[in-house]
């Protein structure tokens, strides 16, 4: 009787948390990423190795992607590693290269935790302290093809998100700029970038996500979305390495000026 107590008590606990975060999605509300739990795993979905690029040692990520095929990165077609790294202050870097988002800079020692190229070309990459995700955690996303994933990718964040998801999904409209946590600073220099930070844990999470043309584009049939994310979890005193990351994820990956997309 007391297992069967603990059943109910369980199903119910399931159930409030559902009707939460239905509440959440009726009310505009979005909810933010917090530390990352999906893990890939070594050697089967992703491998490992090392290159010396003009005289610095590198990380190549071969990934297994979605449709049975790995993708390879070739050593001898890299782009140069980006030279400006100094700027991020007192916290050293190191350099992953992965295909799809290309050059990752990541504080040293940090490790890969999730690798994913899906059959559309939608691409993930996540990181973690040595310590464990509650210590640091950073997320880079591209998502050139999927329209529903772009869209809920960008949802309450980004102007127009929202509303076409809503249409084409039947999801309920987020409002933007309305998040759980709720953003400590935010700005949207542009309709194709979101800038904002929120605290997660211990942590303060660095943003940005960014649009290859504005999502009002979709009305007109001018140019071709994709959408690009960073996320840096990181604790307070590494603010400068994360100024540094949204930067040249940004540089990379530039807002309303891609009318075909971003380059795969």
């Amino acid at each position: 009787m007391r297992r069967l107590g603990t059943f109910k008590l369980t199903v119910i606990v399931m159930l409030w948390l559902l009707c939460l975060s239905a509440l959440h999605a009726a009310t505009g509300v979005r909810e933010l990423r917090s530390t990352p739990d999906l893990r890939s795993a070594p050697d089967a979905d992703y491998a490992l190795r090392t290159a010396t690029v003009a005289g610095a040692t590198v990380t190549l990520v071969d990934v297994h992607a979605g449709g049975a095929d790995w993708v390879r990165v070739d050593p001898a077609a890299l782009p140069p590693v980006p030279s400006d790294a100094p700027a991020a202050g007192k916290s050293p870097l190191q350099w992953f290269y992965g295909a799809v988002i290309g050059w990752m800079p990541v504080p040293a020692g940090w490790r890969l935790q999730r690798a994913q190229i899906g059959m559309d070309g939608g691409t993930v990459y996540t990181y973690a302290s040595p310590d464990g995700g509650s210590a640091g955690w950073i997320t880079y996303t591209v998502i050139p093809a999927c329209l529903g994933c772009m869209l809920e990718e960008a949802a309450g964040l980004l102007p127009g998100a929202s509303e076409h998801l809503a249409v084409l999904t039947g999801a309920p409209e987020s409002n933007l700029g309305q998040t759980n946590p709720v953003m400590s600073w935010q700005s949207r220099p542009d309709e194709c970038t979101a800038l904002f930070r929120y605290r997660s844990g211990r942590l303060t999470v660095h943003a940005a996500v960014l649009s290859s043309v504005p999502i009002s584009a979709l009305d007109s049939g001018k140019g071709d979305l994709a959408v690009a994310d960073v996320y840096a979890a990181l604790p307070t005193s590494k603010s400068a390495a994360a100024d540094y990351l949204l930067g040249h994820f940004r540089q990379a990956f530039p807002a309303c000026h891609s009318p075909n997309g971003w380059p795969g």
